[in-house]
């Protein structure tokens, strides 16, 4: 029996931005129900948790999810273009060590922007570890997300 081969084609930077954009909604989700569990746990309710991820002065939780997965997307993709630089440099280096380091990146820039504005203060009301333990969870699944989309 005969195996075709099908011709390889090279990722282009638009591969690599959607790529990282749909590895980016992935992380987002998965980021988005740790903040879940973590707000329940606290006795919040879902809606409250999700409308803090609103920015508009009536907080609405479809708004909040969708803000929250679209700048996860967002990221992704600038996750994904650089992960296509990277891995031309460095090609055995797992997509998740570059993605850790994003993900502490992003809680820092968190951080930074909240400590800011007046308008942060639902993210400061997060507890610092678990705001720590989302971005880094964000990133080790936008990293692993986007290393089996890049195969």
């Amino acid at each position: 029996m005969k195996t075709q081969t099908l011709p390889q084609t090279k990722q282009t930077w638009g591969d690599a931005a959607v790529d990282g954009l749909l590895a980016g909604v992935i992380g987002g989700l998965v980021m988005a129900v740790y903040v879940l569990a973590v707000g329940l746990s606290a006795g919040q309710t879902w809606q409250t948790v999700l409308a803090q991820f609103d920015p508009g002065a009536t907080p609405v939780p479809l708004t909040g999810a969708l803000t929250h997965l679209a700048v996860a997307g967002v990221y992704g993709a600038l996750f994904g273009v650089g992960w296509r630089l990277l891995h031309r440099s460095a090609p055995r280096l797992p997509a998740v060590v570059p993605g850790l380091v994003f993900g502490l990146g992003l809680w820092a820039l968190a951080v930074l922007v909240t400590s800011s504005r007046p308008s942060g203060e639902w993210l400061r009301a997060l507890p610092a570890v678990h705001l720590a333990l989302a971005h880094l969870l964000y990133g080790v699944v936008l990293g692993a997300a986007i290393q089996r989309l890049y195969r």
